[in-house]
């Protein structure tokens, strides 16, 4: 396969360009990768901040469960006392 040098010329010319294309390519994906990385990056934190709303939330009524057994065994030793000092 006996090439011209105008062949080869052409051939390294195309060849050059295609090389462009896959780096260009390459670079785009690149690009891409590290948006994606950074929307997932935003995701995780804000799941991480929904987990502690949920965790709060979940530990919530039991506080106001004990309030309100507290109040009502308030209620009750202010009613008895009251009841022995008349």
């Amino acid at each position: 396969m006996n090439l011209s040098q105008e062949e080869i010329a052409h051939r390294l010319v195309k060849a050059e360009e295609n090389i462009e294309i896959l780096f260009g390519r390459t670079n785009e994906q690149n690009r891409e990768l590290a948006e994606v990385t950074i929307k997932l990056d935003n995701i995780l934190v804000t799941l991480g901040e929904l987990k502690a709303s949920v965790m709060q939330l979940q530990s919530r009524p039991g506080t106001m469960w004990d309030k309100l057994i507290f109040g009502i065994i308030g209620a009750a030793a202010t009613a008895f006392i009251t009841y022995i000092i008349k």
